[in-house]
């Protein structure tokens, strides 16, 4: 009968998606494509020429994929030992499209079109904290590279 009962329990928690272990190998990959998305994404905002509206939509979609491969990330398995880096490096994620779809709709109101322009015109915290996440990942033997600034 115990055998039974921690059987379902398994079963139960298996069913409701619970974080599954992944080797160490698995999980470089699972950080690697992450970072990649959001990479690509960022990549994306600067590319082609057009109106600020154009930039504008650029930027909210860019902070859609964001989210949703921070999203992902917090829905992959984790290596064990990882757990922190992972919780880290998703709110980095998060915090880095809110501030992207943030910085868009202030630039996209009147008269804040400046928000867009100068040499200091785009700072997010969050892309410096995800990339001190991913160099202690790297660090600890995870293969992953930093996000390019763009």
């Amino acid at each position: 009968m115990l055998a039974v009962c921690a059987a379902l329990a398994a079963g139960t928690l298996a069913a409701c998606g619970g974080a599954e272990t992944l080797t160490k190998d698995e999980y470089s990959d699972v950080v690697a494509t992450s970072r990649d998305r959001v990479d690509y994404a960022l990549a994306q905002i600067t590319v082609g020429t057009g109106s600020l509206e154009e930039l504008v939509e650029r930027m909210e979609a860019a902070a859609d994929s964001i989210d949703e491969a921070a999203g992902d990330l917090d829905d992959s398995g984790i290596a064990a030992g990882f757990d922190d880096e992972t919780a880290d490096l998703v709110a980095a994620f998060h915090q880095l499209a809110a501030g992207l779809a943030g910085t868009a709709h202030d630039a996209s109101q009147a008269g804040m079109e400046e928000l867009l322009t100068g040499t200091n015109a785009l700072q997010f915290p969050a892309w410096n904290k995800a990339n001190r996440v991913l160099a202690s990942l790297k660090d600890q033997g995870i293969s992953v590279e930093p996000i390019g600034s763009h």
